[in-house]
């Protein structure tokens, strides 16, 4: 294969995007290949949908040699790699949506002078999968390689041209793939790892894991430093001086990307004793022994043989999945108490994580978010008609029941159905609020035995790899804990602006940038999304800027006014949050927002402010770790 050999990418997400940009820029002619015909269509025209430093300039100065197609037989004229780009997002059960791979795998003709370059995040055996499944296609002799990415959104370009490492996978059937894809990068001067397939898809998910693991760790230690007088930034950078250590990702913030119901929404639940109906505040109680609880009565325990009543993706019906985790807390604001079809409800935390059907599109939503009209899973009741109509009370709960034995009809009518959300409110709430973490499904079925399914959402490549350890049978306490810390940071945020408005109901906050990093518009697992809902449910007023993501942050954020610059959200708050890291915050004229604030108190929710000249120029200053 010549150096210059022509490259196909199936996918032009963002990772295709970068990497067909990029293998042009080193001279190769890249034909793409993607089954939108509005995002082709811009592409040959040089309009860049997505918003990454660099690359639109690097897409248009190599326009000649990038082919943007919607079939495949142009790739397979042109080229001899195919480099799978298309995203796969994690399903309801928290496993990876491998749907779009599996559609590759299924138009590609077979060749056997083709080959498959997995660059999509994958779960460890992916490419042990696709292997058999090309075989039971009849297409065997396709070759197949591991490529994991390592681009950072905001600077993907910069990490593709300058890489720290290539990680290659090669497939025992077909070493060559693996030889021609190294060579690819032999101009970039950078080492390049051959390893099998299995360890190259570890490689990726295990670096994220590590990475998110730091993050946690270093605010738990910031959460000790506000307590005993510290500054989390000197202790970082102390500890950064150990070659061991190092100094990246340890900067403590809000997290990397929480949810709650009070304690008498019921579930459904199997034990030793069967089937039943009990309420969460009874459901702790039970296993409060096997309980770690703090002084303001926040626990968390681990109960062993229990089972809840929950739904996985692609499954028709609810069952019985384990419970890995029990969590308590306490809560003081507006609680969402959502109503839907059949006289279903359910009332969470405002961030708490709803599936839900929007017209054709299924996703995830925090329950701030959910708008009457949407449909939400449930279970099905015995002769329920889809066009059954919406209730206003709450006949699918039933306050004051916290336990009960589960009959025989409702045992047996498990199947799943969409229901009509009919009302979507606020109420306040005082009190303790529980969760569960349900290893396999990360759903559960809430308000009975016909009731409403609710999830659990945590980032995505920490998520899958503790996923990937409970589906081979191994309870991976590190990452449970990661992730435990990481939620918990974000609520300190709204801890932190009640320490100094008292009640929000009514308060108006600024949130300084939304997107999930500086220099991306992408707001998956974004901390604002969470943020916002939380400040909603506690009845604020909730202004936002961003400089590129306000159009995805819309689409999202519903009830949050988007302004147009920095300034102007600010205007009449009683307080500020830097949410994302974007340079310009750290430039802002801080003369200039404390008259245009109502009340100046910032929150530095990533410590990228002067500590000393904020409060020196009249502001109240929280950071996070600082004194």
């Amino acid at each position: 294969m010549s150096e210059k050999s022509p490259i196909g990418v199936i996918g032009v997400g963002w990772v295709g995007l970068v990497s067909a940009a990029c293998f042009a820029e080193l001279g190769h002619h890249v034909w793409c290949r993607d089954i939108d015909a509005a995002k082709v269509e811009s592409l040959r025209a040089g309009r860049v949908p997505i918003y990454e430093p660099g690359l639109e300039d690097m897409v248009t100065r190599n326009l000649e040699r990038l082919h943007f197609e919607l079939e495949v037989g142009p790739l397979m004229e042109h080229t001899r790699l195919l480099f799978v780009c298309v995203d796969t997002p994690p399903t309801y059960s928290g496993d990876a949506d491998l749907s779009r791979v599996e559609a590759v795998i299924e138009d590609l003709p077979a060749s056997s002078e083709h080959a498959i370059v997995m660059k999509s995040t994958v779960p460890v055996g992916t490419g042990a999968n696709v292997a058999r499944r090309l075989g039971e296609l009849g297409k065997g002799e396709l070759g197949y390689a591991s490529n994991p990415e390592f681009l950072k959104e905001g600077s993907a370009v910069v990490d593709f041209m300058q890489p720290d490492r290539v990680v290659v996978g090669a497939d025992e059937r077909t070493p060559w793939a693996a030889t021609e894809v190294a060579r690819l990068y032999e101009p970039l001067d950078c080492p390049v790892m051959a390893t099998d397939v299995a360890s190259a898809e570890m490689i990726k998910l295990a670096s994220n894991a590590f990475l998110a693991t730091k993050i946690s760790f270093i605010n738990e230690i910031a959460n000790v430093c506000e307590e005993v007088g510290a500054d989390v930034g000197e202790v970082a950078a102390g500890m950064g001086l150990d070659p061991r250590i190092g100094g990246s990702f340890l900067n403590a913030g809000v997290g990397f990307g929480g949810s709650c119901l009070p304690g008498n929404e019921l579930v459904i639940i199997r034990d030793g004793d069967g089937e039943r109906l009990s309420n969460l505040e009874q459901l702790f109680g039970e296993h409060q022994e096997q309980a770690v609880t703090a002084s303001d009565g926040a626990g968390l325990s681990a109960p062993s043989g229990l089972e809840v009543l929950a739904w996985k993706d692609g499954d028709p019906d609810a069952q019985f999945f384990p419970v890995s985790t029990l969590t308590r807390r306490p809560f003081s604001g507006h609680a969402i108490e959502i109503v839907a079809q059949g006289g279903r409800s359910v009332v969470c935390t405002p961030d708490h994580p709803l599936i839900i059907q929007r017209g054709e599109t299924q996703f995830v939503l925090a329950a701030a978010q959910v708008r009457v009209g949407d449909r939400l899973p449930a279970v099905r009741k015995p002769d329920e008609r889809d066009d059954e109509g919406v209730l206003g009370g709450r006949t699918g709960r039933t306050p004051g029941v916290s336990s009960g034995a589960v009959s025989a009809i409702e045992q047996s009518a498990r199947a799943i159905t969409w229901c009509l959300v009919g009302h979507v409110r606020e109420e306040p709430f005082d009190g303790q609020v529980y969760s569960l973490e349900v290893a396999h499904a990360q759903t559960f079925v809430t308000g009975g035995p016909f009731g409403l399914v609710v999830h659990n959402c945590f980032p995505k490549d920490v998520s899958a790899l503790k996923q990937l350890a409970g589906n081979s049978g191994y309870h991976f306490q590190l990452l449970t804990a990661v992730i435990e810390v990481n939620e918990l940071q974000k609520r300190r945020v709204v801890s932190k602006l009640k320490k100094h408005l008292g009640s929000l109901v009514g308060k108006k906050v600024a949130l300084l940038g939304l997107a999930f990093k500086p220099h991306t518009d992408d707001m998956r697992e974004a901390s604002s999304v969470v943020l916002a809902s939380r400040l909603q449910g506690e009845g604020a007023i909730v202004r936002a800027y961003d400089p590129v993501a306000e159009e995805r942050a819309g689409e999202m954020l519903t009830g949050v006014a988007m302004c147009d610059s920095a300034l102007d959200a600010v205007e009449g708050a009683d307080a500020a949050v830097i949410v994302t890291e974007w340079p310009e915050f750290a430039d802002l004229d801080l003369s200039e927002v404390k008259n245009r604030m109502g009340n100046p108190v910032i929150v530095d929710g990533r410590n990228m402010l002067d500590p000393q000249a904020v409060r020196e120029a009249g502001f109240v200053y929280e950071g996070i770790g600082r004194t």
